[in-house]
C-alpha cells in the first residue's frame, strides 16, 4: 500500500443515475494521486503544501525527499519538496505507547470519531 497526501481545494459531486458515485474533481485531486504514485510501498508521501500545514502541529516526524521526487505538474513557485510521514506522537501521551494510541487520541480530540 502507498499513500499520497496533498492539501487544496476540490470540487465534489455525485455522478450517475443508475449507480451514483461520489466523486472529487480538480487539479489537487490529480496531484494527490501523483503523490501516491510517487510514493514507496508502506510509506505516506506528503506534498509540500500538506507538510506546511502539518508542521504547524506538534508530533509529526518527516523524512525530507529531493525535489526530483515532486510529480510533473507541481507548481514550481511552491518552492518546497515532498516528505515521507514517518510517525506521529501525541503531546499528552507517553512516547513509548503504541503509535495507534497516539493517533486514536488525536482523532478523539478532533471529534472525527463522531462522524
Amino acid at each position: 500500500m502507498r499513500i499520497g497526501l496533498h492539501t487544496g481545494s476540490v470540487l465534489a459531486g455525485v455522478v450517475g443515475v443508475k449507480m451514483p458515485r461520489y466523486c472529487l474533481f480538480g487539479n489537487n485531486v490529480t496531484l494527490a494521486n501523483k503523490f501516491e504514485s510517487g510514493s514507496e510501498p508502506l510509506k505516506i508521501n506528503v506534498s509540500p503544501t500538506t507538510h506546511r500545514f502539518l508542521i504547524e502541529s506538534t508530533g509529526f516526524e518527516f523524512e525530507k525527499r529531493g525535489r526530483e521526487f515532486l510529480p510533473k505538474g507541481f507548481p514550481e513557485e511552491d518552492g518546497g519538496t515532498c516528505h515521507f510521514l514517518l510517525s506521529y506522537t501525541h503531546s499528552t501521551l507517553d512516547p513509548s505507547e503504541e503509535e495507534f494510541s497516539h493517533i486514536h487520541h488525536a482523532v478523539q480530540q478532533l471529534h472525527l470519531s463522531d462522524l
